[in-house]
């Protein structure tokens, strides 16, 4: 099976780090309570920040998120499993706000071991990057793309954090809180005609 998997909050624990660093930020420089949405899936949508405090924000933090965040618990040795059997693609934004962060994402990648078939970087469309890559199943964290991905006949587990929006489950629609039930998902449903290991291509 071809395996699509976004990197922030799926891969690395980028999305944890960063919501820390947000809150210190908006705490401690700031010096302000600007939260106004905490349940909002994007950091910057959770304050009342101006542009200048967003962009000075994204300026500090985007880099030094990612040199200083983990792995997302259970994501290597879930990956080694599957890569056994499957075509892992990594499908990212990255690059998108900040082209240098790229070059971060990959070095913290090669440090923690963490090997795909192919890596995509700077993806505004990832319904058409699943599509060109005929991507079976699609790993990923944003409530907005599952949500394009799963009404467009492209199968996705939702990895939901418990601040981000619940949704309605369906065939191609399925909710997991952590790597664990990923693995479980994938190992159950391995044999049903929609998920095809390389040997059955």
């Amino acid at each position: 099976m071809r395996i699509g998997i976004d990197i922030d909050g799926v891969i690395l624990d980028f999305e944890r780090q960063m919501n820390v660093y947000a809150e210190l930020y908006d705490l401690l420089v700031l010096e302000k309570n600007g939260v106004i949405n905490k349940n909002k899936f994007s950091y910057l949508d959770k304050y009342d920040w101006t542009l200048e405090e967003r962009q000075r924000f994204t300026d500090e933090y985007l880099i030094k998120g990612t040199l200083n965040c983990g792995l997302v618990p259970g994501v290597k040795e879930s990956l080694e499993i599957l890569s056994k059997e499957n075509d892992i693609y990594a499908i990212t934004a990255r690059g998108l706000i900040n082209k240098e962060t790229k070059k971060y994402v990959a070095k913290r990648l090669m440090a923690l071991d963490i090997k795909f078939d192919n890596i995509h970087f700077e993806v505004k469309d990832k319904l058409e990057k699943c599509k060109s890559l005929n991507i079976e199943l699609m790993i990923e964290d944003n409530p907005k793309i599952c949500e394009v991905l799963s009404k467009n006949g492209i199968k996705c587990l939702y990895l939901r954090d418990k601040n981000s929006p619940k949704l309605e489950e369906n065939e191609y629609l399925i909710e997991v809180n952590n790597w664990g039930e990923i693995l479980r998902y994938l190992i159950n449903n391995k044999d049903n005609k929609k998920v095809r290991g390389k040997e059955n291509e």
